[in-house]
């Protein structure tokens, strides 16, 4: 597959360049992230879910992957892997797959033959989407600890939240309860759902879609 990641540095690194080393998540986490749109092209969804499974065991989660600015530093080597799932988490909290492509085409379009930063990629997908992602940048890029799902049976409600550095996580996920797909937009505090469960072991999340843990309390 390096011929896959260095093909795709023709539009990330090439094409679109980071202003600093220290965003080279850029250049980096959307390659190795087009390893896996190749492989969905080629062998399907299943196998590129598959794929990027296999790429969070190269996560050490050792230090941020945006580096100091301003001094030739670029950050932790987590920007392929990590970058990677950002990316493939952001597509499944979307859960529109005709916006993610045209955002991914039109990330490509708009800015060919340029130098940007990582608050103009951020800014171009809240435009794009309509919706607020800057914690979920925030939180995979700035900080080494991968998100956490709580999850609590409070009476026979579900009851969830995040456990996060940035101060509230927007990011949403979907989960399944009894086969069937529920959204939970958790907070970092503790929110009452409106799903009533007999017992946590109902919902699943799929850990192939969202790069995050989960644990019951």
């Amino acid at each position: 597959f390096i011929i896959i990641h260095e093909s795709g540095h023709e539009w990330f690194g090439n094409s679109i360049t980071s202003r600093d080393i220290a965003d080279m998540w850029i250049h980096e986490g959307f390659t190795q992230y087009s390893e896996m749109v190749y492989i969905e092209c080629q062998f399907g969804y299943e196998k590129a879910l598959l794929y990027g499974k296999g790429l969070q065991k190269n996560v050490t989660n050792d230090r941020p992957i945006i580096g100091d600015y301003g001094v030739n530093a670029e950050g932790s080597g987590d920007m392929y892997p990590k970058g990677a799932l950002l990316l493939n988490t952001l597509r499944h909290a979307l859960h529109d797959d005709a916006l993610w492509w045209k955002w991914l085409a039109a990330y490509t379009s708009k800015f060919k033959h340029q130098i940007i930063t990582t608050p103009m990629v951020i800014d171009f997908f809240n435009q794009e989407t309509q919706k607020e992602w800057t914690s979920v940048f925030d939180q995979y890029l700035k900080y080494t600890r991968v998100p956490e799902l709580q999850l609590r049976k409070k009476g026979k409600k579900l009851e969830v939240r995040w456990i996060a550095d940035v101060p509230q996580l927007n990011l949403p996920i979907y989960a399944k309860i009894n086969d069937k797909e529920v959204l939970l937009n958790p907070t970092n505090d503790w929110t009452t759902t409106n799903i009533k469960i007999k017992s946590l072991d109902e919902v699943t999340v799929d850990l192939k879609k969202f790069f995050i843990t989960v644990s019951h309390k």
